[in-house]
């Protein structure tokens, strides 16, 4: 960062932010200063961290009737319904086939074999809690602060090593004791949870350098808790040391909350930790200060981290289901202890519930928008990457939606661990009903969807002409965010197949070609100019000149759904181009893209078309200069597009090349892998419009395609379609659809659409 972006950066840092950040830097230094005294307390037997009211509370935590404490209401609150022979028993007859991947996960766990963030591996025994899990190098130690987790020169990348100490994977070690009753699950959970405590003291190491890491895992071992105590004997030690660890991560996260440095899933995921152990802990000193502290951060933020229409504001889909997630487990534990919710956060959930159900493909999965990791913030089981399905579960039996229920498709096992009886019955009895709106125009987050239907076979695509994040510049300032460089993007599913993607996102540390090109406007169904891309890049997960865009027009009428918008991130070049994008979806039966490209000044410029295809899609050679055709299975994707006479595109396809840019997706954290891309460009002055035409087929579905040089005539079905680029400079006019005698018109100023 230069000294200009520096100087500008602390020119907009509040008094506020200015005021926490030093207080927080004297807290650390006095931390540092208590250090071992603090761990010394932490390894300490008769350490009481009960509050005064409670004076029994130390003697059933020191003896072997430690089970009173998670039994009596007065010390702890209900998390779920407790887990018992008939809820057993139901999970098998319910989800048979969660029942069989239970314990074949578990098996593995009892061999230390880990499958996460694009790795594969078996730790030794006992498990090198502060290594790399590939290389098995230890990360430093000593004080927590005193790590420097955001280098590149530690042995590996820091989220592999976190993602083990999440401890997660003890949930499904304890699930498959509670389900089995065998003793192996029950002795690999005694020896885990009592070496990690051991290995890793209060605020040391690589595990206590993260205050969201210290949050994920304070909610695994409640989790874990749940179904070790539910189990047919469980060792009194063992609950000793997840109540220690449970308290001192309260204590941790009371302090350490992410309010200025990651105000987003970090801070949600922590605040909601710190709500759930003192609000099922009251027995815990300062509890009560925790869960009243926390709850009302939640709901202050609750409008911060989701848009009006329920997106998150970090423009990421995976971020936006992980910080739902931890605002659904606080609104569990209130309705389960029958405590008022706010109101602001029922609402706020709601339509981020919704926001899910509307992005969501035919498929189940979503779009790879944003930054991406295998992060859950609701975790039972190995998770379905990109399906989200349970999450409408509780939409369906919480705010009585039928439409969510479809969305759904069946129970599932997050939903069924988490439901009380009287939830599970009225999932049951709630009908299932497909949502009614087919076009969205979410216009907080930007997403405009375009769909013939919520079947599995239905066309589903979108626009992306929305924010590139909350919180960043669109001056040098830099500033860190989730979202990518992808306005104006698109995505399109035909007959259900998601052949036209995002390519999604690779990796955080290391590999800084791969990070940088993943978030790139390279890396997206949109235009770059002149080889950049529409934000510039200025290190791990910053951005600086964040473009400014505008939403222009939107049209729903005699069949046809479009929107049309621009944006101006590449006024920072000479000439000051600007890309206008209009998306039409027409009759529901194909897509049109038309790219209008103009400057300030006349220049030449190069522009440059990327085209993602998904993995399993398959591109037929050119066979001819102005198509392409996609095919998965039994659907296909034809694409063609037009130019004036003297323009030719020089183009290529790549799959699985030498570099990101030569045809990779990642669908999670560092899965890459091969998949087509198109690259199309254009050395040319300005203007310069370009339509582009998708016709999906499949085996009833067959389009007839009469091209000229400045037209496209399609016919299906017995419709015909005509469609008519006029090229010539001066022209309002810059496309005609044509269908029954009435005519889209495409302008270039307002109203931008025009149908007569």
């Amino acid at each position: 960062m230069n000294i200009k972006a520096k100087i500008k950066r602390l020119s907009r840092t509040s008094p506020a932010e200015i005021q926490y950040r030093l207080q927080e830097k004297l807290h650390i230094l006095i931390e540092k200063k208590n250090h071992q005294q603090n761990v010394k307390n932490y390894f300490a037997d008769d350490y009481n961290f009960f509050e005064d009211q409670f004076p029994e509370a130390i003697a059933f935590f020191q003896s072997d009737q430690i089970h009173k404490l998670l039994q009596d209401r007065k010390y702890t609150r209900l998390l779920a319904h407790l887990p018992d022979q008939s809820k057993k028993e139901q999970f098998k007859e319910l989800l048979p086939d969660r029942f069989e991947q239970s314990l074949k996960r578990a098996d593995e766990f009892l061999q230390n074999k880990f499958r996460f963030l694009g790795v594969s591996f078996q730790l030794p025994n006992p498990i090198p809690w502060d290594a790399d899990p590939v290389s098995l190098k230890p990360f430093p130690g000593g004080f927590y602060n005193d790590v420097d987790i955001f280098t590149n020169q530690n042995p590996g990348d820091v989220k592999h090593v976190w993602e083990v100490n999440r401890l997660q994977f003890l949930i499904e070690l304890a699930k498959a004791y509670f389900l089995t009753g065998e003793k192996k699950y029950k002795v690999k959970i005694d020896q885990l949870v009592l070496d990690w405590y051991n290995k890793n003291p209060y605020q040391t190491g690589i595990a206590w350098a993260s205050a969201l890491e210290v949050g994920v895992r304070a909610l695994a071992l409640i989790w874990t808790l749940h179904f070790y105590q539910a189990s047919l004997s469980p060792e009194p030690q063992t609950i000793r040391t997840i109540l220690k660890i449970l308290y001192w991560s309260g204590l941790f996260l009371s302090n350490h909350l992410s309010i200025y440095f990651s105000p987003y899933n970090h801070l949600i995921g922590e605040t909601a930790a710190l709500f759930a152990v003192g609000f099922l802990f009251p027995c815990f000193k300062k509890a009560n200060l925790w869960q009243k502290k926390a709850l009302k951060i939640l709901s202050d933020q609750v409008e911060k981290q989701f848009h009006e229409d329920g997106g998150s504001v970090e423009q990421a889909t995976f971020y936006h289901h992980f910080t739902l997630g931890f605002y659904l487990q606080t609104i569990s534990l209130l309705k389960h202890n029958k405590q008022t919710i706010p109101v602001n956060i029922l609402q706020r959930v709601e339509k981020a519930l919704e926001f899910s159900m509307y992005m969501m493909r035919p498929d189940g999965t979503f779009p790879y928008i944003g930054d991406i990791d295998d992060a859950r913030s609701i975790y039972f089981s190995d998770p379905t990457n990109w399906n989200f399905k349970a999450f409408q579960c509780f939409g369906a039996a919480w705010f009585n939606r039928p439409d969510m229920k479809f969305a759904a498709e069946r129970l599932q096992e997050e939903a069924f661990w988490m439901f009380l009886p009287q939830e599970l019955t009225v999932w049951e009895k709630l009908p299932s009903k497909a949502p009614e709106q087919k076009y969205l125009f979410l216009k907080e987050s930007g997403y405009y969807v375009f769909r013939s239907g919520y079947d599995s076979n239905a066309h589903f695509s979108f626009m992306d002409c929305g924010p590139l994040a909350h919180g960043v510049y669109h001056d040098e300032t830099p500033s860190a965010a989730h979202g990518h460089a992808d306005l104006l993007a698109i995505e399109i599913s035909p007959f259900g197949k998601s052949l036209l993607i995002d390519p999604g996102f690779s990796n955080y540390r290391g590999e800084y070609e791969w990070h940088k090109y993943f978030r790139s406007t390279a890396a997206h169904n949109t235009v770059t100019i002149n080889g950049k891309s529409q934000a510039e890049q200025v290190g791990i997960l910053k951005w600086s000149f964040a473009p400014e865009f505008k939403l222009l027009a939107t049209l729903d009428q005699s069949g046809m759904v479009a929107i049309c918008g621009e944006h101006y991130g590449y006024h920072r070049l000479e000439g000051q181009p600007t890309h206008r994008r209009y998306f039409v979806f027409v009759q529901g039966k194909f897509w049109l893209v038309l790219d209008y490209l103009f400057a300030r000044q006349d220049a030449s410029f190069e522009l440059q078309w990327n085209w993602h295809f998904n993995k399993a899609t398959e591109v037929d050679s050119f066979a001819e200069q102005n198509a392409l055709k996609a095919n998965q299975d039994d659907v296909s994707l034809q694409m063609h597009w037009l130019l004036p006479e003297e323009k030719r595109f020089n183009q290529y396809l790549a799959k699985g090349g030498q570099g990101p840019e030569q045809g990779w997706i990642s669908p999670t954290y560092r899965n890459r892998q091969p998949a087509f891309v198109l690259s199309q460009t254009l050395q040319t002055n300005l203007p310069m419009t370009v339509p582009f035409v998708f016709l999906p087929h499949n085996e009833t579905i067959q389009w007839q395609v009469e091209k000229h040089q400045t037209a496209l005539r399609l016919t299906c079905a017995q419709i015909s379609f005509e469609i008519d680029y006029h090229q010539q400079n001066n022209s309002e006019i810059l496309l005609t659809i044509t269908i029954n005698g009435t005519q889209l018109k495409l302008l270039k100023s307002k109203p931008f659409f025009q149908v007569v």
